[in-house]
Order: structure tokens, then C-alpha cells, then sequence
């Protein structure tokens, strides 16, 4: 695994050159190299040499942290040309790329830590330095804060851990009784992700947050908190058992009321920031249940939402770079404007409310069956979940898209094929991975 983090330890030069267009094709050379690189292997794990290792779900999240990353480069130019200090920004989402990956390759529990607790600099950085409006200072503490003091006590267990038995590792196999660490460590992965009722630093750092911040913070590290929830499994499961219970019925009742926050908001972002709340919970519910389902529909669940949100998102920048506004109120007849960004519109929202043939659908098909096995009851937050889900889907497709154009809207410009390319390398993964569903098994 050396080789391809000193690949992107020797890419560094190209940005502090500021040559960031040969930045941009050698990640995507070096994303194709680890792609092929691994698609066909077969094993659990693979290698497994100093602190680092490569098994499915690692392969998974490292090629989306890359994909992602290059996407937020490619529409980042505008920062290059226009703005000052894009020299910083665009070292700080490389390093931040950086952390991520190295983040999902390492077998280390404070390793993992550390990493995770490195990429939350660049993105309080991003936030407080491009975002949009005086709020972002209260925005960045809450992300710090919510985060930072949520996993301190995840840090004294790692240290009492390594204390009494040597090491702390994702292959270690011991089995913690003491339900108190227990409780701790799934707490400080699940304000990350976020559980309702943690989740209000999520809103408020997406609305605050330049483009790139929120497809990061979208795309990526919200699938933190679950890839180690994923990885602490073997060592919690009888705590889930027994209490199980009362984490899946607080999610599902978080998905239901974070449904009905998305259709009383009138701010896209904020819309698209729920709606992520929501569908977190749902991966949350299935990761509880401890079944083969659940498990991989949580998997499939947080890849498609890192590509399905972060076009969201980018397509709201896209409105508001041209218009200044995110207001429902003031944003109408969108598709009379640009018909081809109405498209992607179309196609965005439909895979937000998981109509096939997107990877959305087959991962809430995976999440119901093992919850609906769990107990048949969900069955009724089930109904209204998916129904609010829809609501508020088209609702953002219909109220920006029809309509008339608002007058006080005066400058309008169009839009560039490099946009366009950006939105379409969200799309295809999203399809492309549910032609190929075997990809997961």
C-alpha cells in the first residue's frame, strides 16, 4: 500500500506549483491504476503491511474518497481564476484527499483516529475560508466541536485498549463486555454520521460551506463514522442484541421527522442536508440489525448517497454562482433557462428518491428486508419514510424547474461542458455500479 500513498506524497509538488491541470490527470491516471489494480482480487484482506491493508469495503470507500476528490478539483477551477488564495484551496482538499484515503487503508484503531481527527483541519478551513456568510465561524465550531468532543472519549478507550491487551486493530479478536466502552465507542461513530439528535452541526456546516466543502463533507465524511462502525462490529455485536433496539427505533423515527423537515424548508442546501440525515439513519437501522443485509445494504447506501448528494449539492452551487440565491421562493422556471441542466435536475432527484435503475433502489430494497426481519413493525415508518422521501424529491425537482422565471433575477449566464462533465461523472458510478451489482458480493 506504500507505493500508492508515496504516489500521492510525490504529487504535492504539481500543487504547490499551482500546476493544477497535470494535478488533475495524474489523479485520474493514478485512480484507474488502483482500480484495476484491485478489482479482480479475491481474499479477505490483502496487503497487509505496515499499518496498511486493502479488503472490499477499504477498495470501496478509497475509490470513492479519489473520485470525489477529483471531481471537487475539476469544478474548483472557478476558485483558480477568480478568487484569491486559491493557491490554499486547492492544497487543502489534496491534503484532505490524502487523509481520506490513508484514513480507509489503515488497520490501526489510533490510527484511524488520527487520520479522521487530520481531516477535520482542511475541512474547517475550507468552510471558514470560502464559505458564503458571517455564520460560517458558528458553523465551522459546531463541526469541530460536535466532532472533536464526540470521539475524545473513543481516544481514552483506544489508549486503554492497547493498555490491556496490546493492540488495538480491526482483526484483534477480543470481546468487550463493558458495555460503558461499548456505548462510547458507538457514539462517537455515530455523531458522525449523524445520529438524529447529534445531527445539527450537519445542516448548518452544509449551508455555510462552499461547494466543494459540502460534496466533501456529503461525499466523504459522513461515510467515516460508518466505515468504523462497520469495522467495531465484531467486537460489539451482544451490545447490539441487547440494545439494539433502541438505536434503530430512534433512526427511524429521526428519518421520519428529518422527511418532514425537508418539506418545510425553503433553502435547497438545507433540503439536501436533511435529506442526508435521513438517509443516514437508514444506514444506521441496517448496520443495528447485524445481518449479511443490512450490513451490505448500509455498504451500497453510503457509496450511492457520496455520489447522489454531492451532485445535489454541486447542481445548488451551479444555481447560485449564476443567480445568488437557494431560495424556493425566488428560484422558478429553471428548465426554461437551461433545459439540459433540467435533465441532470430530473435525474438527481430520481435517484435521491431511489427509482431504479439507480444503486439507491437496490440498497433500500437490502435495508428493508433486514429491518422488516428485525420486526415487522417498521413496515409503518417504512410507508411514510419513502413517501415523505419522494415528496420532497420532486418537490425540488418541480418548484425550481417550472414556473416563471422571477424578474428580480437579472444576471444569468451559462453553463460550461466542464460542469456538464462533472455532473455526468456523478451520474454514471450510480448506474454503472447497478449494472454491475456483483461489484458488492
Amino acid at each position: 500500500m506504500l507505493k500508492f500513498i508515496m504516489y500521492l506524497i510525490f504529487l504535492i509538488p504539481l500543487f504547490l506549483k499551482n500546476i493544477w491541470m497535470f494535478s488533475i490527470y495524474f489523479l485520474f491516471f493514478f485512480f484507474f491504476f488502483f482500480f484495476f489494480f484491485f478489482y479482480n482480487f479475491f481474499g479477505l484482506y490483502i496487503n497487509c503491511s505496515y499499518n496498511f491493508f486493502m479488503d472490499n469495503i477499504s477498495f470501496m470507500f478509497c475509490c470513492l474518497t479519489i473520485w470525489i476528490c477529483l471531481l471537487v478539483l475539476i469544478c474548483s477551477i472557478d476558485y483558480y481564476f477568480y478568487y484569491l488564495n486559491s493557491f490554499y484551496f486547492f492544497i487543502l482538499i489534496y491534503f484532505l484527499m490524502i487523509f481520506l484515503f490513508i484514513d480507509f487503508i489503515v488497520y490501526d484503531f489510533f490510527m484511524f483516529y488520527f487520520f479522521f481527527e487530520c481531516s477535520l483541519i482542511p475541512i474547517f478551513l475550507i468552510i471558514f475560508g470560502w464559505g458564503y456568510q458571517p455564520e460560517r465561524l458558528s458553523a465551522g465550531f459546531y463541526l469541530i466541536f460536535y466532532t472533536l468532543f464526540g470521539s475524545l472519549p473513543l481516544l481514552l478507550i483506544i489508549f486503554f485498549l492497547i493498555n490491556m491487551n496490546g493492540g488495538f486493530i480491526f482483526f484483534i479478536n477480543i470481546f468487550l463486555k463493558n458495555y460503558f466502552l461499548v456505548f462510547f465507542i458507538m457514539i462517537s461513530f455515530l455523531i458522525k454520521f449523524p445520529l438524529f439528535g447529534f445531527h445539527l452541526w450537519l445542516p448548518k456546516a452544509h449551508v455555510e460551506a462552499p461547494v466543494s466543502g459540502s460534496m466533501i463533507l456529503a461525499g466523504l465524511m459522513l461515510k467515516l463514522g460508518g466505515y468504523g462502525l462497520i469495522r467495531c462490529l465484531p467486537f460489539i455485536y451482544e451490545f447490539l442484541f441487547l440494545y439494539g433496539y433502541f438505536l434503530i427505533s430512534l433512526s427511524l423515527i429521526g428519518c421520519l421527522f428529518s422527511s418532514l423537515f425537508c418539506l418545510i424548508q425553503s433553502d435547497l442546501k438545507m433540503l439536501i442536508a436533511y435529506s442526508s440525515v435521513c438517509h443516514m439513519g437508514l444506514v444506521i437501522c441496517g448496520t443495528c440489525t447485524f445481518t449479511d443485509f443490512g450490513v451490505l445494504g448500509s455498504l451500497m447506501m453510503m457509496i450511492s448517497h457520496g455520489f447522489v448528494s454531492s451532485g445535489l449539492f454541486y447542481l445548488v452551487g451551479l444555481v447560485y454562482d449564476r443567480l445568488g440565491t437557494r431560495s424556493f421562493f425566488i428560484l422558478k422556471g429553471l428548465l426554461s433557462l437551461s433545459p439540459s441542466l433540467g435533465l441532470f435536475w430530473f435525474f438527481f432527484c430520481a435517484m435521491n428518491m431511489s427509482c431504479p435503475p439507480s444503486l439507491n433502489l437496490f440498497s433500500e430494497i437490502c435495508l428493508m428486508i433486514s429491518i422488516l426481519s428485525w420486526s415487522t413493525l417498521s413496515m409503518m415508518f417504512f410507508f411514510f419514510i419513502f413517501f415523505f422521501s419522494a415528496c420532497y424529491s420532486m418537490m425540488i425537482f418541480s418548484f425550481t424547474q417550472h414556473g416563471n422565471f422571477s424578474t428580480n433575477l437579472f444576471f444569468y449566464k451559462y453553463f460550461f461542458v466542464r460542469e456538464f462533465l462533472v455532473l455526468y461523472l456523478h451520474l454514471i458510478p450510480v448506474f454503472g455500479l447497478m449494472f454491475n451489482i456483483g461489484f458488492f458480493f
